[in-house]
């Protein structure tokens, strides 16, 4: 076992905890898939307005990958296809209705345990769980014509507000377990299962992984910070991830022949008063999970939390990778004095407010950038939230330059944007690390 105690990185103390307990969806009315959701997707539809699909059934494929399929989460009729700009699909969205399911093979963890490589692609690409797999470089779909030097899973919460994994897929340990026999078919390397103190107990017993226990502030439990630790990339490596939530879903899929489009979200954020677990479907509407009103311009909605998530509509869905819905204040007009105040309940990274003196003392902060993009300052602070070996300013402006060789040479293959979200979060200058670090990502892509 590997222990990783990180120091460099911060924890946003944040209201709005879910509180531990499941309750079920008060309503089932639709559900979407998002082609949104995965980068570097073309989907090539399956279906149109008015097709009655069941749970499991095909809804498109990746155009550049047909082997790569998605599946409906829920039986129902197909309501609409929503498009973008130039037409391009956002979401198939399906009205809910009695529940029906396609039908796939059963296998037990002998028949796993006898397959090769190619039968558990074959069985994963099938089941339209393959794009739960993602892979480091580029931070997209794991490509199924490659083989990972090491597949990595992530049980550490240090997201603000994060649904706790223990949450997710508590009692469905042999699901996992079953998982992981099938994932390790992948790669000749090693699984690593990165755990809490909190949610290492709940691994002891799970065969065929490397545990690691990470603490210390967010981003401890990113899957970049992890494999920073554990397994560096240099350029030709590859290592792909996934969530434990997954891994248990795939084990599903091989033990009861089904696809399980049933998921636990948590509900958090100041502006919700019933926070807890609930339990819908994947892709579930927004007022199918939340039964409390939601005011437009004074409340935002986030799939995901406040750092990465994506800003939806109350109308909107949950992102195919976000177990948690996020709801926090809209910012109601200029305050008075602004970063001049006392701030006995605001809160920052530096040491502008009283409320620094309160040890412990959470916030609710709405989304207001305090201020707009400006002139760069090079503070010498990023650093103290990457816990990493890598130099985030020096990084950005390699990628702002566009110097291939420069970004290779400070780590561009292991980060994703969430990765410096708190840069983004601490910078006095507003600046947007995330897009910048998705820009370098994008140019590595090009240049193959």
């Amino acid at each position: 076992m590997g222990v990783f105690n990180l120091k460099k990185g911060h924890d946003i103390p944040l209201q709005g905890t879910a509180e531990r307990h499941i309750e079920k969806a008060h309503n089932s009315s639709a559900v979407a898939v998002q082609p949104i959701d995965f980068r570097g997707v073309r989907p090539g539809l399956k279906v149109e307005p008015g097709h009655v699909v069941k749970r499991g059934s095909i809804l498109f494929v990746d155009k550049q990958r047909q082997n790569i399929v998605f599946r409906s989460p829920a039986s129902g009729t197909v309501r609409e296809i929503v498009r973008g700009e130039r037409r391009s699909i956002q979401r198939i969205i399906i009205n809910i209705d009695a529940d029906s399911s396609e039908s796939f093979d059963v296998f037990s963890r002998a028949q796993v345990a006898a397959f090769n490589e190619n039968k558990a692609k074959s069985v994963l690409l099938n089941s339209g769980l393959w794009p739960a797999l993602r892979q480091r470089p580029f931070n997209k779909i794991a490509n199924p014509d490659k083989t990972p030097k090491s597949i990595f899973i992530s049980a550490v919460d240090t997201a603000p507000l994060q649904a706790e994994t223990d949450m997710l897929i508590a009692g469905r340990e042999k699901d996992f377990q079953l998982g992981i026999d099938l994932l390790s078919k992948l790669t000749a390397g090693k699984i690593n299962l990165s755990v809490s103190s909190l949610t290492e107990p709940l691994f002891k017993n799970i065969e065929g992984v490397e545990i690691h226990r990470f603490s210390g502030p967010h981003p401890a439990g990113n899957i970049g910070v992890q494999v920073h630790h554990i397994d560096r990339l240099i350029a030709g490596d590859i290592i792909w991830h996934i969530s434990p939530r997954h891994v248990a879903q795939i084990g599903s899929f091989l033990n009861k022949g089904e696809y399980p489009g049933g998921k636990i979200y948590a509900l958090t954020g100041s502006e919700l008063t019933n926070r807890h677990y609930v339990s819908g479907f994947e892709g579930a509407h927004i007022r199918d999970l939340i039964s409390e009103a939601i005011t437009p311009g004074k409340q935002r909605v986030i799939s995901g939390n406040v750092l990465t998530g994506k800003s939806i509509k109350a109308a909107g869905f949950v992102g195919f990778y976000d177990d948690m819905i996020t709801v926090i204040p809209e910012p109601d007009g200029r305050r008075f004095l602004g970063w001049m105040r006392l701030g006995m309940n605001a809160n920052s990274f530096w040491r502008l407010y009283l409320s620094k003196l309160i040890p412990g003392k959470k916030f609710a902060p709405n989304t207001d950038m305090n201020g707009e993009e400006r002139a760069f300052v090079s503070t010498g602070e990023y650093e103290k939230v990457v816990p990493m070996d890598i130099l985030p300013v020096h990084l950005c402006k390699a990628i702002l330059v566009e110097d291939i060789e420069l970004m290779e040479k400070l780590g561009i293959y292991e980060v994703a944007p969430e990765d410096f979200a708190l840069c983004s979060y601490i910078c006095p200058s507003k600046i947007d690390f995330g897009r910048i670090i998705e820009q370098g990502i994008l140019s590595m892509e090009k240049e193959g």
